[in-house]
C-alpha cells in the first residue's frame, strides 16, 4: 500500500499546484509594465526607426524584409515625448513584436532588457477603479502583478496600444 499511498499523494500535490502563467516584463522610466508571453511573437534588438518627422510615436522599421508600424510604448502609456528617467543612449534596445487586434505583427520599442517570469494566478489583482480613472498611466489593463512585496508589473493592455484611434 505504500506505493500506492505516494501516487495518490503526488496527484494530490499535481492537482493543488496553483497555474501560472509567463509574461515578460520590462522596465519603462521608474515603471516595470508586463505582457503575456503567448502575445509576443519575438523579441529582437531595435534597428533603425524612420517616418516619425511629426514625433507622434507612430514610425516603422524594417523586420523580415517588410516595413513594421513600430508604435511607441512610453508615448502611450506615460503621454510624454521623453521620458524622466532616460537610460544609457549606448545600451541596447529592443523591439517587442506583437499580434494587434488585427493578426498584424506591430513592434513596441523598450528600453530595458526583457525579462520572462513565471507567476501564479494568484499574483494578478485588480487595480482600484479610482486609479484606472484618475491615474496618469495609459494603455493598462486592469491588473496589477504583484511578485512579491517589492516587485509589482502593470499588465499592458495590447489592444489599447495598437488601437488606430489611440490619442498621442
Amino acid at each position: 500500500m505504500t506505493l500506492y499511498s505516494s501516487r495518490h499523494s503526488r496527484r494530490l500535490a499535481e492537482k493543488t499546484k496553483e497555474k501560472t502563467q509567463q509574461i515578460i516584463t520590462f522596465l519603462l522610466g521608474e515603471e516595470w509594465f508586463a505582457l503575456p508571453i503567448d502575445r509576443i511573437q519575438k523579441v529582437v534588438p531595435l534597428g533603425k526607426v524612420y517616418g516619425d518627422p511629426q514625433r507622434k510615436g507612430i514610425s516603422l522599421t524594417h523586420y523580415k524584409g517588410q516595413e513594421l508600424l513600430v508604435i511607441d510604448v512610453a508615448r502611450c502609456i506615460f503621454g510624454l515625448e521623453t521620458l524622466p528617467c532616460q537610460q544609457n543612449t549606448y545600451q541596447t534596445r529592443f523591439l517587442l513584436i506583437i499580434n494587434n487586434e488585427n493578426e498584424q505583427l506591430v513592434g513596441l520599442p523598450i528600453d530595458s532588457t526583457p525579462s520572462i517570469s513565471r507567476v501564479s494566478e494568484s499574483g494578478f489583482l485588480p487595480l482600484p477603479d479610482i486609479y484606472l480613472t484618475q491615474g496618469n498611466i495609459h494603455c493598462i489593463s486592469s491588473t496589477l502583478i504583484q511578485v512579491n512585496e517589492q516587485n509589482s508589473f502593470f499588465v499592458l493592455d495590447v489592444n489599447k496600444l495598437t488601437s488606430v484611434n489611440n490619442k498621442f
